[in-house]
This record gives structure tokens, sequence and C-alpha cells, in this order.
């Protein structure tokens, strides 16, 4: 597959979902991005940015979105909520997209896999991931 085979639905328009979306940019890659803050998506827009206003687990923004022809959907909102009813609605919309879920806790992530993400992507995974890496580099030289 080519760049331009591919369209990205990006949920999440803060520091995850731009950074998501400049990597889309310099790829060439075709995308929407999903933002419930209408000042933001105000913004965004007035950049250039693909965007679409609501909430990432309603069936028709999704649709608006054009979620049922992404081989890829990016879901960065910070609501597990909203992440896991997204997920069934993206998995009911569209079978074959690659689903990653950005979650706060381990049991939303086990949870968002099993009603159909592909990945996971866990907030207290990563804090206990740095805080090892702090413990062999910071804590090892106070003993």
């Amino acid at each position: 597959m080519t760049a331009s085979d591919h369209f990205v639905v990006v949920a999440g328009y803060g520091l995850p979902g731009r950074s998501i979306v400049e990597s889309l940019c310099r790829r060439q890659i075709d995308y929407r991005v999903i933002e419930l803050n209408p000042t933001a998506c105000d913004r965004a827009s007035a950049g250039g940015v693909k965007i679409v206003a609501g909430d990432a687990s309603d069936p028709q923004v999704l649709r608006q979105a054009e979620v049922d022809r992404a081989t890829l959907v990016v879901l960065m909102v910070p609501s597990d909520e909203v992440v896991l009813r997204a997920v069934g609605e993206i998995r009911t919309m569209n079978p074959t997209a690659h689903i990653i879920a950005r979650c706060a806790f381990t049991s939303t992530g086990l949870e968002a896999q099993r009603r159909g993400a592909n990945q996971t992507i866990v907030a207290e995974q990563l804090v206990a991931r740095e805080l090892i890496q702090m413990d062999e580099n910071f804590f090892a030289g106070l003993t």
C-alpha cells in the first residue's frame, strides 16, 4: 500500500492528536480529525486541518468523518468512556480498520481490545515504565 491508499481518522486534537496529524501531513496521508471542543475546531480549521466537530462516539459524527473508509482510526480523546463507546461504533461501521485506543487504565485498555481495538496505549502503564526508568537512572545513585 502507498500513502495514497490510506485514510486515517484521528479523534482528539490535543497534543497526541496534533502529533499524529503532523506525521500524516509529512507523509501526505489523507485524514480527518474529530474534536469535541468547538474553539479548537475553529482554530484548527482556520489552519487548514480537516476537522469534524463532535463526539467521537457519535455514529453521525463518525459517518461525517468517513470512518467507514478509514484504514486506521486513532482514538486520542482523554475519556475512557468515549473511547470504549467509539471502539464499538467504529468496529460496527468498519470491520477492517486498524484501531489504536488511548486509555487511562489497564482495565479500560483490555476492555477496548475486547470491543475491537487492535492496539492500546495505556497511561498508567507508561507512568509505570517511566518510574522503572527513573529507578534505574536516579534512585540507583541514592543507594
